[in-house]
């Protein structure tokens, strides 16, 4: 296998799409930066040219595929729904990014799980989570700019509930507990927007 020179944009693409891959199918803990570079066919060297540590590369690699993901997002909610039309899309969103790329919810669960004890995973992870649940508190949860309760509840709170009912389903999903589809977006919507309080707070 030829080598990729440095500084070049193959170099770095290769370097970046072996990561995804072999982070993706084999988990955090059991990828090496030696592994990753060979299997790019780049020398190490040439990898910590563009990243110093494998917490810079895996952070380069979540962010890439966060970005795209909140891009999607935003994308989705600029068609103008209500609130509840776009709490149906957000779970249908995810509902089918499980299903066809299992790989990358797969990464952002090993990310979260990595966080408990990098404290450098866990600041950028913080932020990421912060970012997605601006945009689910902007276009979900509330109703009105200067909005500060969801049902009585702050409505970061909610969005957080949202979220993280959002990753249950994913971990559920890829344990093989079920069908990404099998998940039911309008008992799942019920839950939130109908009559009951949320997660047991009343007005």
């Amino acid at each position: 296998m030829t080598k990729k020179n440095v500084g070049s944009v193959a170099a770095e693409d290769a370097i970046l799409g072996t990561a995804y891959r072999l982070l993706a199918s084999k988990g955090y803990a059991d990828v090496t930066t030696r592994e990753i570079a060979s299997e790019a066919g780049v020398a190490l060297s040439q990898l910590n040219y563009y990243y110093k540590t494998k917490d810079k590369l895996y952070r380069t690699v979540i962010d890439t595929a966060v970005r795209r993901l909140i891009d999607e997002l935003k994308a989705l909610f600029a068609k103008g729904g209500s609130r509840r039309e776009n709490f149906t899309a957000l779970v249908d969103y995810f509902k089918d990014k499980i299903a066809r790329e299992p790989e990358l919810m797969k990464l952002l669960l090993d990310f979260t799980v990595q966080a408990m004890w990098n404290k450098g995973i866990r600041i950028y992870i913080y932020g990421l989570f912060r970012e997605l649940n601006l945009l689910v508190q902007k276009y979900v949860i509330k109703d009105k700019k200067d909005q500060k309760t969801f049902k009585g509840v702050p409505v970061d709170y909610v969005a957080e509930i949202a979220i993280y009912a959002v990753f249950g389903m994913t971990l559920h999903v890829i344990l093989g507990k079920r069908n990404a589809y099998e998940m039911q977006t309008d008992s799942l919507t019920e839950m939130l927007f109908g009559n009951a309080p949320v997660m047991g707070f009343g007005e």
